[in-house]
């Protein structure tokens, strides 16, 4: 009997110390494997960052007037430079003409303004910054860092307009904000195909994109 209790015994004491283990190493798969979502979550991100060229336009405020001019600044800009970046066959080349042309597009934002009767400075600068997730149509980016073309508009207080402007995404149904079909072939020309994944998974499910373990779940959670 004595000898049924001491194994008895032994056998609690290692089960106690394999179930410890078990745990253990449960855990630090678990915690390997959030690491890992996040590290392909940054890199898929940065992919999706290297390949576009934002474009926003800041109202001077939420009014209706101001936001309605920044509608008018917006499709003033696009009318003289969209056709320009059509011929750049790479976000570099964009991003250099964008410079080169910056003041002009300044002037061009300005007698805008001035030709609607308002007196407001305006300012373009070409910023890499942070942004939020975005949603434009169908298509989500998700946060992160991101190079792109800000025009403000007096206080710069009011909502943005944004578009990705390379590769030239900007012509939008005037109706429904929805990219056009040729930008979105565009798009998906200038990203891998897990990058077009991530944000074009929106326009499969209906549900912003989140990078799975396996390719898409994590930009954002439930």
């Amino acid at each position: 009997m004595k000898t049924l209790v001491l194994w008895a015994l032994r056998m609690k004491a290692f089960w106690k110390k394999e179930w410890k283990y078990g745990v253990t190493a449960l855990a630090g798969g678990v915690l390997v494997c959030v690491l890992w979502s996040g590290i392909y979550a940054a890199n898929i991100q940065r992919g999706i960052a290297d390949g576009v060229v934002r474009f926003h336009v800041l109202a001077n405020s939420d009014t209706a007037a101001d936001q309605n001019l920044k509608l008018d600044v917006r499709d003033a800009v696009l009318a003289s430079f969209g056709e320009k970046l059509e011929g750049c066959s790479s976000k570099g080349e964009s991003m250099a003409l964008l410079a080169a042309y910056k003041e002009e597009i300044r002037q061009t934002a300005a007698a805008e303004i001035a030709r609607q009767g308002y007196d407001y400075p305006v300012s373009v600068s070409l910023v890499r910054e942070d942004f939020p997730e975005k949603t434009y149509g169908n298509l989500v980016f998700p946060a992160g860092v991101y190079d792109a073309v800000r025009i403000e508009i007096g206080e710069a207080k009011g909502h943005n307009w944004w578009c990705v402007l390379y590769p030239q995404m900007c012509y939008v149904d005037a109706a429904w904000g929805e990219p056009t079909a040729e930008g979105r072939e565009r798009l998906q020309k200038n990203l891998t195909p897990e990058e077009y994944a991530v944000v074009s998974a929106a326009e499969q499910t209906n549900k912003a994109p989140k990078i799975k373990l396996k390719i898409v779940e994590m930009w954002q959670g439930d």
